[in-house]
């Protein structure tokens, strides 16, 4: 059994109690079979009543909606379906498409343009890095040949050196005293760009200018006894800087960092003031003692040079790196009571 609309021509499973169109609100019909129905009704002709009918058992090809949250669905009638157009039967699989460009559809990754501060800050530091290892290398090579020289003074006390034995130690001390010095303004011209290049980016993320002039930089980064004062200075500025524009940074931390590199230059300091004095009073003097103290005080001075070198060399690239996580133990331990 279907209810049809004869006057919008749909149709739907019958339902009891159901006698209007829910589309054009027109009494419903009840047949047996839609297209006969149709088909004898004129399309002009008013639509007939029928009684209704008596609940009849679902024919075997007909489908029942027994829920009644389920809504009827209305279909075309047969004559109301459009033809198919195109050649019919199964589409066999089609050749790849192939683009003779480039499709400019979907999402397009801009390129990261690279920051010309950060590289240049990178650069630098790099250049210092490198150049601390050769003056450690300079400054130890230098601290071996002096205790070898005071060896052969040493020596020289009980019984007489070789004269070749002694000029080649001569030219020796010679060639690793050049060699320390030169790396030695190597290592300060490389200290003073990164400096430079720090407060510069510093103050170009903040949005600032920096008030000191790079030439005064220069010369409070770089000039003897003069960096004890003023590196610290210039770097604890950059410091604030650096810890207002990031909030991972912890102040006293970054602090304590600069703090231990100043000491440490404080002691390389001293330890070459006095070896610089004792080589000048060694100088005016003719005891062979007093020879021996300055190339003494010279080999300290030297070594711990190096080990200030190479100490700053490692701490140079995590200066202003934020804290490390503290890593999560894997066994944890219980008291047992």
């Amino acid at each position: 059994m279907i209810d049809l609309c004869p006057r919008c021509r749909i149709q739907a499973p019958h339902r009891p109690g159901r006698e209007h169109c829910p589309r054009c609100g027109g009494p419903l019909s009840v047949v047996d079979d839609a297209s006969r129905a149709m088909a004898a009704q004129p399309v002009g002709a008013p639509p007939r009543h029928a009684a209704p009918a008596r609940p009849a058992t679902p024919s075997p090809t007909g489908r029942l909606y027994r829920n009644r949250n389920v809504r009827w669905v209305a279909r075309r009638p047969p004559e109301a379906v459009p033809v198919r157009r195109g050649p019919s039967g199964p589409r066999g699989r089609g050749l790849i498409p192939r683009y003779v460009y480039i499709p400019t559809w979907g999402l397009h990754d801009e390129p990261v343009k690279p920051d010309a501060a950060h590289d240049r800050i990178d650069n630098a530091r790099a250049r210092l890095v490198f150049a601390l290892i050769v003056a450690g290398t300079a400054l130890a090579a230098s601290a071996v040949i002096h205790l070898l020289r005071y060896l052969l003074l040493v020596v020289n006390r009980t019984q007489p050196l070789p004269e070749p034995l002694i000029v080649i130690s001569d030219w020796l001390i010679v060639f690793v005293g050049v060699a320390a010095f030169l790396s030695f303004v190597w290592a300060t011209l490389a200290f003073m760009r990164w400096v430079m290049d720090l407060r510069a980016g510093a103050y170009e993320d903040a949005g600032l200018l920096d008030p000191r002039r790079p030439v005064w930089v220069g010369v409070l980064v770089g000039v003897p006894l003069v960096n004890l004062v003023g590196a610290p200075l210039v770097l604890g500025e950059v410091v604030a800087l650096r810890v207002a524009d990031d909030p991972s940074l912890d102040a006293e931390r970054v602090g304590r960092r600069v703090r231990r590199l100043w000491v440490a230059w404080l002691i390389v300091n001293v330890t070459a003031l006095l070896a610089l004095v004792a080589r000048v009073v060694a100088w005016g003097s003719d005891s062979v003692q007093t020879g021996a103290n300055a190339l003494a005080m010279v080999i300290i001075s030297a070594a711990v040079s190096a080990a200030f070198a190479f100490w700053t060399a490692r701490r140079v690239p995590e200066l202003f790196d934020a804290a490390a996580a503290v890593p999560v133990p894997k066994r944890r331990w219980v008291a047992v009571g």
